[in-house]
């Protein structure tokens, strides 16, 4: 074997025998006997399992509908921004207007964090797609509990909004009640 350089690779090993250095090519690979390995180089490094180990890596994403430390609930990923989104575990406690829900929105302070908002039309119907695993919404179908705002308007007076009970999306008169989740 030789390196992208032309010259075959240095192997040492250390004093005790307990690490094996291997570079080459400009890049240095220390391995150590208790598995940790050391790469040093400018290009990319690819980790693979190891050989015969056919057990799946455990995954550090959260799974949609998990309790995050902080109590918010994982909703899924944002389709207008492509970041993760994240609920309140529960509905605001009473049905409102719409400019009401966006005012409670952007006071809440929940969960250690300040930033809440009434979801867009696209992140509502996320919260829909995952109603089950996210949990806790009215899926009675009845006006106006079993509808949700989104803070996405259509024309001058209304507003998006979305029943949960069978997934309708429609626009209302902002002076309508639904039920309000707020993400962030």
């Amino acid at each position: 074997m030789t390196s992208s350089k032309g010259r075959a690779p240095v192997i040492s090993l250390g004093d005790d025998f307990g690490t094996a250095v291997v570079e080459g090519g400009g890049i240095t690979v220390e391995l150590s006997d208790n598995g940790d390995v050391t790469v040093h180089t400018n290009g990319n490094v690819k980790l693979r399992p190891a050989a015969n180990d056919h057990a799946k890596p455990e995954s550090t994403e959260p799974k949609i509908g998990d309790r995050m430390a902080d109590g918010s609930i994982y909703a899924g990923t944002s389709p207008d921004t492509g970041k993760a989104m994240y609920a309140t575990p529960a509905d605001a406690p009473l049905t409102m207007k719409w400019k009401a829900a966006m005012e409670y929105a952007a006071k809440l302070d929940a969960h250690g964090h300040d930033d809440w908002r009434v979801p867009t039309k696209s992140e509502l119907n996320v919260l829909f797609q995952n109603r089950a695993a996210i949990g806790g919404f009215d899926v009675s179908g009845s006006n106006p509990a079993g509808w949700y705002w989104s803070s996405s308007q259509d024309y001058d007076y209304f507003a998006w909004a979305q029943r949960f009970s069978d997934g309708d999306q429609n626009y209302f008169y902002e002076t309508s009640v639904s039920s309000l989740r707020c993400v962030r």
